[in-house]
C-alpha cells in the first residue's frame, strides 16, 4: 500500500518538475505591437514556495509574540482615532469624515441629525425672520422625505421643528446679542459734517 502511495507521489513530483521546465509559448502579438508580454503563469512549485514564505513569516511573528517583542508598544491598547464603538462596521468611514472635516455626505438620517445639532448657529447667520422660517420649513420637508425611506438607510429620529418657536428663539438670541454689544454710532460722511 505504501509503495503505491510513494509511486503516485513520485509521479506527481515528476509531472510538476516537467511542467515547470516547459517554456511558455511566445506571444507573437505582444512582440509585433511592442506591448509587454503576458506575465508568466506561476508553476505549482512557485505557488508552494509562496505558501512556504507565508508560513515562515507567520512562524517568525509567532516567535516574536512569544518573546514579548510586541509587548509595551507605544499606544498599545488605545483605540484608533478615538473610536467609541468596535461594533460599528463603518467606524473607518466616520473617522475619516471627522478627520477630513467632510460634511453633507451620508444617508439623510445622519446628515439631518448633524444639521439639527448645528441649527442655532445656522439660524443665527440668517438676516431676516422670513429666511429663518424658510430654512426651518425646508429642514422639516427634508425630514419628512427622509422618513419615507425611499433611499434606504438608517431610520430618521430627528424631530420636526416648529417654525414659529424657532423664529421667536432667533429673535431672543439676536436681541440679547444686540443688548450685550453697544451699537457703534454711525460715522458721518464728509458731506454730512457740519462746519
Amino acid at each position: 500500500m505504501n509503495q503505491k502511495k510513494d509511486a503516485a507521489l513520485n509521479a506527481a513530483r515528476y509531472q510538476m518538475e516537467k511542467a515547470s521546465e516547459e517554456p511558455l509559448p511566445v506571444d507573437e502579438y505582444a512582440q509585433a505591437t511592442g506591448m509587454a508580454p503576458v506575465a508568466k503563469q506561476k508553476t505549482p512549485l512557485q505557488l508552494h514556495a509562496e505558501d512556504e514564505a507565508w508560513e515562515v513569516a507567520n512562524s517568525v511573528l509567532d516567535e516574536a509574540f512569544a518573546r514579548g517583542d510586541f509587548d509595551h508598544l507605544a499606544l498599545a491598547g488605545q483605540k484608533i482615532d478615538h473610536i467609541t464603538s468596535n461594533d460599528d462596521p463603518d467606524w473607518w468611514l466616520k473617522s475619516m469624515m471627522r478627520r477630513e472635516q467632510i460634511t453633507g455626505l451620508g444617508p439623510p438620517a445622519l446628515t439631518l441629525r448633524v444639521e439639527d445639532e448645528q441649527m442655532e448657529q445656522t439660524l443665527d447667520r440668517l438676516p431676516t425672520e422670513k429666511s429663518v422660517r424658510e430654512h426651518i420649513e425646508d429642514f422639516n420637508q427634508r425630514i419628512i422625505e427622509a422618513r419615507r425611506q425611499l433611499l434606504g438607510g438608517p431610520p430618521v429620529i430627528t424631530a420636526l421643528r416648529d417654525a414659529t418657536a424657532e423664529v421667536l428663539a432667533w429673535q431672543q438670541r439676536r436681541a440679547s446679542v444686540a443688548g450685550a454689544v453697544p451699537a457703534q454710532p454711525a460715522k458721518r460722511r464728509w458731506w454730512q459734517r457740519k462746519s
